[in-house]
């Protein structure tokens, strides 16, 4: 009973110094920038610290048999700190600061505790840290799952509105921009993966989005997950190594940088359509430079326009021992754009070089040598120079 009354009068003490204690605890907190930089005022931080500290100190005054008000006060305090965007950690870091305030106020020697009776509380007091460091916890990983999901939904809406059949209005186009929450004339990358892989690429989104340095969406669409990153100021037009890691292991059709939120829409095309030109089991990033070809003879082949009618047919004029020699030569010369060169791989003298040239432009009318001809045939022989395209045309029939 004397121990208990000693007890009693000590959290009686400790209660008349709670605004000594929070000032203490506010001193700790503040070095750390996610308390100084978060944009909570004092007033705000200083009194759900002596609310705290009054909740602990009334269960430590009850023996830990009642913790009702302390556990209700860290639901509260956990669900605040999650919508105010208060990292989980330096919440965490927040708690052990209370306890270390508490601790080194009650074994202060102007307090006058006596050391046995101390040791004989010390169980009690972290029972009571530990129950408020639970709640609060659980409270907030249980609001901030909650706040993801709304968030999630709202951004998918949105993007549903950017990315609708019907094109947005300027005016809309910014509306969505603020409330996704990015700069509508910033750079954007665009990338298309495989729905298989969406997982996995959201997860390594959130990732590199978690200190807030980069914003970025995975928006599905069809068989595809689109990548939506706002780049940072001063990246040049190829990838950041931290880009392409979102990307390792996967198949990416990556669009051209995206100018401004306007140019989302088209960069969005242009990724699904590198990444539906891909053959099954490709990994890597693929960019419009290195599918342009494919997607190219692709498309025109669809409408009725496969650039090999520009030569197909005209070749099957010649023996087809010539017609092999010519499309030898011609695809040589193509990727070197060099006669030496040319002649130096087949092995043939440069005036043969010179003659297959021209048997070729009199049989197609290309002279390989104008820009103009060199491009038509390029795309016309694109099947002999690239077999490993994941989308095979004949004439305009999808293979």
């Amino acid at each position: 009973m004397i121990e208990d009354a000693q007890w009693q009068r000590i959290i009686e003490l400790l209660a008349g110094r709670v605004p000594e204690l929070a000032e203490n605890f506010l001193g700790r907190i503040l070095l750390d920038p996610a308390y100084s930089e978060s944009g909570l005022t004092l007033e705000d931080l200083r009194s759900s610290s002596e609310k705290c500290f009054n909740a602990m100190l009334e269960s430590l005054a009850k023996g830990g048999t009642d913790m009702t008000s302390l556990e209700s006060l860290a639901a509260e305090l956990g669900a605040k700190r999650a919508q105010q965007g208060i990292p989980l950690e330096s919440l965490v870091r927040a708690i052990r600061t209370d306890f270390s305030v508490l601790w080194e106020a009650l074994s202060a020697p102007s307090l006058g505790v006596n050391p046995g009776l101390l040791v004989r509380k010390t169980e009690l007091v972290w029972q009571v840290v530990d129950t408020f460091a639970v709640r609060v916890k659980e409270s907030y990983v249980a609001e901030a799952e909650d706040l993801e999901t709304a968030t999630a939904d709202l951004q998918h809406q949105y993007l549903t509105k950017l990315l609708a059949a019907a094109e947005p209005s300027p005016s809309d186009a910014l509306r969505i921009a603020g409330a996704l929450k990015i700069d509508p004339g910033a750079e954007f990358l665009v990338a298309a993966i495989s729905r298989d892989d969406s997982l996995t690429l959201r997860r390594r989104l959130g990732s590199l989005s978690a200190p807030r340095a980069v914003v970025g969406f995975a928006f599905d669409q069809g068989h595809h997950t689109i990548v939506i990153l706002q780049r940072k100021q001063g990246l040049r037009l190829h990838l950041a190594f931290d880009e392409l890691a979102l990307f390792e292991g996967l198949a990416a059709g990556v669009a051209p940088i995206a100018q401004g939120i306007a140019g989302v829409r088209m960069a969005v095309l242009a990724a699904r359509e590198i990444m539906a030109d891909l053959a099954v089991g490709e990994t890597g990033v693929f960019r419009l430079e290195d599918r342009w070809e494919s997607v190219t003879r692709y498309r025109l082949a669809q409408v009725g326009c496969d650039p090999a009618f520009l030569v197909d047919p005209y070749l099957r004029r010649c023996s087809p021992g010539e017609r092999e020699r010519l499309l030898e030569t011609v695809t040589v010369f193509l990727d070197s754009g060099s006669l030496l060169e040319t002649s130096a791989i087949l092995g043939c003298h440069r005036n043969t070089i010179v003659n297959r040239l021209a048997s070729f432009e009199k049989y197609t009318g290309l002279d390989l040598q104008k820009p103009r001809g060199a491009a038509t045939a390029f795309l016309a022989l694109s099947n002999l120079r690239s077999p490993g395209s994941g989308r095979k045309v004949t004439s305009t029939a999808r293979q």
